[in-house]
């Protein structure tokens, strides 16, 4: 992470200064690591309990080759040497929480960019808007910035799940040029990348957003490739099937084997298992399982 880095990722991101972007787009970009792991069950007996047992239970047996004399002395004793073996050659893994990391943070490269970057430079780069609003302030929704949203007429309404989207859309007045007017329904909840919210106040939020144009207009669903957005399509498809819904987003299998920036939700499948979304989404067995797992 250095000044020259930043400035060539800011500069192939607004394509020479023709497009404006989001900071949190900006923190994708310029990233300089992503891992996310699943949450890992406990498996096997820990070492402390195996010995607890093996040990004393080993003690018995080769007191029982020394003292039954009725006994022949190698099967205690080699009785004993399999409890031995057994309680070392055994495995133990612990749990593992879910994990998701992004390098750097999301709060430390915005504290860069708005405190040391802006404190040097008197801004941030030429073309990067800050797409959070500070703290304590309500904030400018999204939908209600720039032309677009004051479209007469429009041809299609843009739903957008994703904050940083919405906001690059809005400043480079991207539905404005198709005649569209953009409705923005977060996922998350506040302004964290991880915490999803239930699919269904999704859903339902979307509706009341769509709902506020005629019928006739088709809806252009952007999305992440999450639970949420595999879901939202098809549920809105059958909650309003007079309509012409679009999934414009991020398909699962599009991403599951590439370096998309992958995030882990802090409540993993949302509401949704595997078997939801084969059924609702239409998603292959593998997508599916992956996708249940955060």
């Amino acid at each position: 992470m250095h000044d020259l880095r930043l400035r060539r990722c800011v500069e192939r991101a607004t394509d020479g200064g023709r497009l404006t972007v989001a900071l949190t787009q900006l923190w994708y970009l310029s990233r300089t690591g992503n891992s996310a792991r699943p949450a890992v069950a406990r498996r096997g007996v820990p070492p402390g309990l195996r010995w607890l047992v093996a040990l004393p239970t080993a003690a018995a047996l080769v007191a029982c080759a020394v003292l039954v004399r009725a006994v022949p002395a190698y099967i205690p004793l080699a009785a004993a040497l399999g409890v031995l073996v057994a309680a070392a050659v055994m495995r133990h893994r612990p749990a593992r929480a879910a994990v998701s990391e992004v390098q750097p943070s999301e709060d430390t490269f915005r504290r860069l960019m708005t405190g040391h970057w802006t404190t040097t430079y008197g801004g941030l780069p030429e073309g990067v808007v800050d797409d959070r609003p500070a703290q304590g302030t309500a904030g400018r929704n999204p939908t209600a910035r720039g032309g677009s949203a004051t479209v007469s007429r429009p041809r299609a309404v843009v739903l957008c799940t994703d904050r940083a989207v919405s906001v690059f859309l809005q400043e480079n007045d991207i539905p404005g040029r198709f005649r569209a007017v953009l409705v923005h329904v977060p996922e998350r909840t506040g302004y964290s990348r991880y915490g999803a919210r239930p699919h269904r106040e999704v859903v339902k939020e979307a509706l009341r957003g769509i709902d506020g144009f005629r019928a006739g207009l088709p809806v252009v669903v952007l999305h992440d490739a999450g639970v949420q957005g595999a879901l939202l399509v098809p549920l809105l498809r059958a909650a309003r099937p007079d309509r012409v819904v679009v999934d414009a987003g991020l398909p699962v299998a599009a991403v599951r084997h590439n370096r998309a920036v992958r995030l882990l939700n802090a409540a993993p499948s949302a509401g949704a298992g595997a078997k939801e979304l084969r059924t609702v989404a239409g998603l292959s067995e593998e997508d599916a399982a992956w996708l249940a797992e955060g």
